[in-house]
């Protein structure tokens, strides 16, 4: 929570400076954006790591193993940079590419959830004998 107020100030600060320039030269506003996404995103993956600390021991706790959460976790971290590239896509006026990076991203989704989907019809095997 500490680093959202710094956060917010850069994407504001490059919003202001992205409208300013976007008139007489697109192609640096455009990179100002991409370069502040970048920023942005460096900075929230390295608070990753500390999450996923908390992740696992609260789960470690509850006796819930890594194959129950893990493929969680990667869906949502791969919803997440899709969900970036398309953005990136769209603002750069390539929404067919969009939609693709999308389909892939549902695609690469569906099968980090293999081995939930596995355990799950394993579990509701053994129930039903």
């Amino acid at each position: 929570m500490s680093g959202l107020m710094p956060l917010c100030g850069l994407a504001l600060l490059a919003i202001v400076f992205t409208l300013t320039l976007k008139k007489d030269s697109p192609a640096i506003a455009f990179l100002l954006v991409l370069v502040t996404g970048l920023v942005i995103l460096f900075r929230v993956f390295s608070e990753i790591s500390g999450a996923v600390q908390t992740f696992e021991q609260a789960f470690g706790q509850g006796g819930i193993g890594q194959s129950l959460y893990l493929p969680v976790l990667k869906v949502v971290g791969i919803a997440t940079v899709i969900r970036v590239m398309s953005a990136l896509c769209k603002d750069a006026g390539q929404s067919a590419l969009a939609a693709k990076v999308e389909i892939a991203g549902a695609v690469l989704a569906i099968s980090a959830c293999l081995p939930l989907f596995q355990q799950v019809l394993s579990l509701v095997g053994d129930w039903a004998r």
